[in-house]
């Protein structure tokens, strides 16, 4: 037995391997530039934490930490709720569900360059629909992107948009795992539609939602597409989520030491986040 579990191991090195030179490699090389000042891929002296203190009293990334937690919990409520909704309403196997789950598929199906350009256009002011609905019925619907709030929810929607496809199918998969016969078995006991639904599907349903929340949880906090194609981070970094800034200082400021400072800080952020998802999740279990 204890040689028949070493021979399986074996079968292990090769995807350990990959896991190691794909994630755990990066992770210790951008912790090692965090430690370091870097400009324009050129190692400097060792500065220790002093890109982490720079970085997390510098306003800037502060309201850019801000930022990415009001869309992500934003987005996650909002893109999970119509998930759930379009689960429990595409659930049943039919001719009509079968053509409207692949119609909610599209825009998940689509890239996320290709899906958050096409939005934009939608809710340009020169060119897009409100702009044609503003001169053709003589509206004073207002410049979505141009306003703090109007373009936080622009990026909310452009997450919905495309992301509630996938709680759709995770969700649709813990439904279809349910036994009929329990539900069965629930209305011969006189339970009602409310009560089976609350103490049959909900129960059961967990793991399913937990593993759905946690993907799309980690997704909106690292997403870089939405912001930088739809907003650019505007109007007056309404907009600026922490993902969006490392690429910024990164790439547009070739601050390397400084964005991977950010990057570990994001990387502590959600592991934060899932923890308090997850600690959340016992918690109502335990109730």
């Amino acid at each position: 037995m204890i040689e028949g579990s070493r021979s399986a191991y074996k079968y292990l090195w090769p995807a350990l391997a990959l896991e190691a030179s794909f994630v755990f490699a990066p992770l210790v090389l951008s912790i090692y530039y965090s430690l370091h000042k870097v400009r324009y891929f050129e190692l400097g002296a060792v500065v220790w934490l002093g890109n982490y203190l720079d970085v997390l009293s510098h306003p800037v990334f502060l309201n850019s930490l801000l930022v990415t937690l009001a869309f992500s919990l934003t987005a996650l409520f909002f893109t999970f709720v119509t998930g759930f909704g379009l689960a429990l309403f595409l659930n049943r196997d039919g001719p009509g569900n079968v053509l409207l789950r692949t119609v909610v598929l599209i825009p998940y199906v689509i890239a996320m360059l290709v899906g958050s350009m096409l939005l934009k256009w939608l809710f340009s002011a020169d060119a897009g629909l409100i702009a044609m609905a503003n001169a053709y019925f003589r509206l004073s619907i207002p410049t979505i992107l141009a306003d703090p709030t109007y373009a936080m929810a622009a990026l909310v929607a452009n997450a919905i948009w495309r992301d509630s496809a996938f709680a759709m199918i995770m969700l649709m998969a813990g439904l279809k795992s349910i036994s009929p016969s329990l539900i069965a078995a629930a209305r011969i006991d006189g339970a009602n539609q409310w009560m089976i639904f609350r103490r049959i599907i909900l129960p059961l349903l967990k793991p399913a939602m937990l593993i759905t929340m946690v993907r799309l949880l980690l997704h909106f906090a690292n997403v870089l597409t939405f912001p930088l194609i739809l907003t650019g981070g505007g109007p007056n970094n309404a907009t600026d989520t922490v993902a969006l800034r490392i690429f910024r200082v990164g790439f547009e400021d070739y601050d390397l030491g400084r964005a991977n400072a950010m990057a570990i800080l994001l990387c502590i952020f959600n592991v934060c986040a899932v923890m308090l998802l997850l600690a959340a999740f016992r918690k109502r279990k335990a109730t």
